[in-house]
C-alpha cells in the first residue's frame, strides 16, 4: 500500500472517530440537560415537601401547652445527689387518670395513673422506658411515707418529680403529662393496637368499666385489635370487680403478672405496640397523627429541643424498646400500713438498678 493510500486511510478514521466524540458529545449535552431539569424538578418537590413538612411539624408542635414556668427548673434540688449525663435524656412521663372533663369539674381529685421514665439514650443508640408501680411505699417531700401516686395528687409534677429526685437519684430533663383524651384519640388514629388478652382479662374489661364505652366491652381471649378505649381499659386493669366477701380477683397478663405489676405489663405492650404501628407511617401521616394528639400535651420541653430529640431518634434508627420497672423483682416486701396494701423497696438496690438500666452503668 502507498504511504498516501495510508495517508488517507488514517485521515478517514480519524474523521470518523471525530464525528463519533462529536456525536457522544452531543448525546451527553442531552443527558446532562435530562438530569439537569429532572433534578430542577426533583428539587422543587423535595423543597416543597421538606416546607410543607416543616410548616405542618410546626403547627403541630405550636398546639403543645408549654410549661413556660419551667417547673422543674425551679424545684430546688440542691440537696440531693443526682446522676446525669448529657448523653442520656430522661423526661418524666404522667398520664393523668382523668380526662379533660373530669379534670376541670370541681373538686376532681387529679391523680397519675401511670408514670414512667422515657430514656432517649444517645451513647448507646437506645430507648427505654421504666414504669414506676404507683404502689411504692416511698418518703414524699413535707408528706412523710406514702405511696408514690400520692405526689402527684398533693403536689403535681413538681413534688412528683422531687419525691423521685429523693428515692432515686436520677435528674429528669424535662417532663410531659398527657392525659386520657389524648391516648384514645391517637389509637384511633392509627387503626387500634393489637394486644393479646389472657381469660381473666377479657372477662374483666367486659364486666367493668374500665371501658368506658358499655359498647365496646365486647373483647374476646386472644389476640385481637384494641380500638382507644378498649386499649385504654386495658392498660388500667389492676384487678377484678369487688366480690361480696370483700375480695377482689386477680387479673393476670400472658407473663402471670397480676396487680400494679400486670397494669405496668399491659402499659409497656400497648406503648411497644403503638411504636410497631407509628414507625410505618409517612412523615406527613405522623405529622397529622401530632396535630391529633399534641394538644393534649403539656411539657416544658421548648420546640427546639423536640425537634432536636426527634432528629436524634431517627437518625439512631432505634425503635425497639428496651423496658424497666421499679421495684424491680427481688427487691421489695408486700405489707399493709394504714389499711393499705403496698410495695416497700429496698430503695438503695432500686436506686442503683434503675442507675444501671438508664446509664449502661
Amino acid at each position: 500500500m502507498a504511504y498516501q493510500d495510508m495517508d488517507a486511510e488514517t485521515a478517514a478514521q480519524s474523521k470518523a472517530l471525530a464525528r463519533k466524540k462529536a456525536k457522544r458529545k452531543r448525546a451527553r449535552k442531552v443527558i446532562f440537560r435530562v438530569f439537569l431539569v429532572f433534578g430542577i424538578l426533583l428539587s422543587a418537590v423535595v423543597g416543597f415537601m421538606v416546607g410543607k413538612v416543616k410548616h405542618k411539624s410546626d403547627k403541630a408542635l405550636d398546639a403543645i401547652n408549654y410549661d413556660t414556668n419551667k417547673k422543674l427548673e425551679q424545684v430546688d434540688l440542691s440537696k440531693y445527689k443526682l446522676a446525669a449525663d448529657t448523653q442520656v435524656v430522661n423526661v418524666l412521663l404522667v398520664g393523668a387518670d382523668k380526662n379533660l372533663d373530669e379534670q376541670d369539674a370541681k373538686g376532681a381529685e387529679r391523680r397519675s395513673d401511670s408514670m414512667m421514665i422515657a430514656t432517649l439514650d444517645i451513647k448507646h443508640s437506645k430507648l427505654k422506658l421504666t414504669s414506676l408501680m404507683r404502689d411504692m411505699y416511698v418518703a414524699i417531700p413535707g408528706y412523710g411515707n406514702q405511696k408514690l401516686n400520692a405526689a402527684y395528687s398533693r403536689g403535681g409534677i413538681s413534688l412528683l418529680y422531687e419525691t423521685i429526685a429523693q428515692n432515686f437519684g436520677i435528674r429528669m430533663d424535662g417532663y410531659a403529662e398527657v392525659n386520657f383524651d389524648a391516648f384514645v384519640n391517637v389509637i384511633d388514629k392509627i387503626g387500634g393496637v393489637e394486644a393479646n388478652l389472657t381469660k381473666s382479662e377479657s372477662e374483666n374489661l367486659n364486666s367493668t368499666n374500665y371501658i368506658k364505652r358499655k359498647k365496646y366491652r365486647n373483647t374476646k381471649v386472644g389476640k385481637q385489635i384494641l380500638n382507644g378505649y378498649q386499649a385504654l381499659g386495658y392498660c388500667r386493669i389492676r384487678h377484678g370487680k369487688r366480690q361480696a366477701n370483700g375480695r377482689y380477683p386477680g387479673v393476670y397478663t400472658a407473663s402471670g403478672k397480676g396487680d400494679d405489676f400486670g397494669r405496668v405489663e399491659r402499659q409497656r405492650l400497648v406503648i411497644q405496640a403503638l411504636i410497631t404501628k407509628v414507625k410505618k407511617l409517612s412523615p406527613m401521616q405522623l405529622l397529622d397523627l401530632a396535630a391529633e394528639v399534641l394538644p393534649s400535651v403539656t411539657t416544658d420541653i421548648s420546640q427546639d429541643e423536640i425537634y432536636s430529640y426527634l432528629v436524634t431518634v431517627a437518625t439512631m434508627g432505634a425503635t425497639k424498646l428496651h423496658q424497666f420497672s421499679l421495684p424491680k423483682d427481688g427487691t421489695y416486701s408486700n405489707q399493709t400500713i394504714g389499711g393499705q396494701s403496698v410495695l416497700v423497696p429496698d430503695i438503695a438496690r432500686n436506686k442503683a438498678a434503675l442507675k444501671k438500666f438508664i446509664f449502661n452503668s
